[in-house]
């Protein structure tokens, strides 16, 4: 998809109008339009770094978080000197360092920028939770936007680039990001629902039913699982009735996408069954649909599963102590599918789609060993902080998180739905469960 398609262009203009809100109105203001911010993405779905720089993502992703973090000096902060924030800044560096000898160097250094502008992305929101600022008030709205720039993308600019799931297949909900990070964001905001704001039982079930309804028309199979995941830990930890209804209920919004889906346009005649039911009956059949709906990606997945794999093996000992170099994965894509990957249209830094396997791949021991350090200080962060609200959300959305991670591309999310969710969980963590220990 090209950079000229309707929904791409609406999405500069919504970046470019929202913009001047992020650098000069009141912080909360200016926190929230970050936010909704979050749902644009100015390049498209899908479209290649490893040949020019998207800027006004970069704008989005670095500058705009870095000027908030300036903007709310005075709250303070302390994620960046914590054991995982120090660890997350040495893996962006060690990734810029291994751009160097990597065969896509400039997505390899966009991808090292990526995870800097994630950390400046936490900073500005511990700031912006410790100030007050991220309360509920803010995260409703921030829900409310991002369901409605759904509609409005999906409804209104429906077969552009963002909701595109192949041809013949039915157009996927999401704002305008690609579906997969949508998805991510709707999971985190499930956790968030669930457990943080003090609403009536009404608000609360409504919230959930519309989150779970937009999941089911965005058909992410990995981040349905992982709402799933999210309502079980909640019903583990909290152990009431509710939340098995909450639970069933889920199953029943997840597998009727077709009746949902028709709240929003009218399905062609031909539209097939959607992605999550496509799946299960794959599962339980043992056959899949003739257009591959049911395991179609899950088939590509596995594929560039066991490449990384065998290369890892056969690499030799220094690319499997320090990597082949970051977005190297690319590589890889076009020995494995010649067919469907160019080198001047390939997301080089999307390639791998199992972010466990691209970080031993592209970074080596080196770099594992950082992003274990970060991931178990998360969880130990949030077990420690588990009897607090915000920590009880951020731990119910670890096992998700960690579904996604082996699934999905996260770690180029600088700015982008994909991490937003996570962020705004680990930020009043962070604020909250720190405030509760002085």
């Amino acid at each position: 998809m090209g950079a000229a398609e309707p929904d791409v262009v609406v999405a500069g203009v919504l970046l470019v109008a929202l913009a001047p809100v992020v650098l000069a109105a009141p912080p909360r203001w200016a926190v929230l339009a970050w936010l909704v911010m979050t749902n644009l993405d100015a390049t498209g779905s899908g479209q290649p770094t490893n040949l020019e720089v998207g800027w006004l993502n970069a704008f989005k992703g670095l500058v705009l978080p870095a000027w908030l973090v300036w903007r709310l000096r005075q709250a303070g902060g302390d994620v960046h000197a914590s054991i995982g924030g120090r660890c997350w800044a040495a893996l962006a560096l060690y990734a810029g360092l291994a751009a160097t000898w990597s065969v896509f160097p400039l997505a390899g250094a966009k991808l090292a920028l990526a995870m800097g502008g994630i950390l400046l992305a936490a900073m500005a929101l511990e700031r912006a939770a410790r100030a007050g600022l991220l309360d509920s008030r803010t995260i409703l709205s921030f829900m409310l936007a991002t369901l409605v720039l759904g509609v409005l993308q999906t409804a209104l600019l429906g077969g552009g680039s963002f909701g595109y799931a192949g041809r013949g297949m039915p157009e996927r909900f999401t704002s305008f990001v690609a579906a997969q990070q949508y998805a991510a964001l709707l999971t985190a905001l499930l956790a968030w629902v669930l457990w943080v704001p003090h609403m009536s039982a009404v608000r609360l079930n409504a919230s959930v039913l519309a989150l779970l309804a937009a999941l089911a028309v965005n058909g992410s199979r990995t981040w349905s699982a992982g709402a799933l995941l999210v309502l079980a830990v909640r019903a583990l930890l909290y152990r009431h009735r509710t939340d098995l209804l909450r639970i069933a209920a889920a199953i029943a919004i997840l597998a009727s996408v077709p009746a949902v889906r028709r709240g929003l346009q009218a399905p062609s005649p031909a539209e097939p069954a959607n992605r999550l039911t496509a799946t299960a009956s794959a599962l339980i059949r043992g056959e899949d649909r003739p257009d591959g709906m049911g395991l179609g990606t899950a088939r590509f997945r596995l594929r560039i599963y066991q490449g990384v794999w065998r290369a890892v093996q056969e690499g030799g000992v220094r690319p499997l102590v320090f990597g082949h170099g970051s977005a190297s994965g690319g590589k890889l894509a076009l020995e494995l599918f010649p067919w469907a990957f160019r080198t001047e249209t390939l997301d080089a830094a999307r390639a791998i789609h199992n972010e466990w396997l691209r970080v031993l791949y592209e970074w080596g021991l080196v770099g594992l060993a950082l992003w274990l350090a970060v991931l178990v200080s998360l969880a130990a962060l949030a077990w420690k902080a588990r009897r607090n609200e915000a920590g009880a959300a951020l731990l119910s959305y670890l096992p998700a998180l960690g579904l996604g991670l082996g699934t999905e591309n996260i770690l180029d999310g600088a700015g982008n739905a994909v991490t937003a969710g996570l962020l705004v969980l680990l930020a009043l963590v962070l604020a909250r469960y720190k405030e509760a220990e002085a």
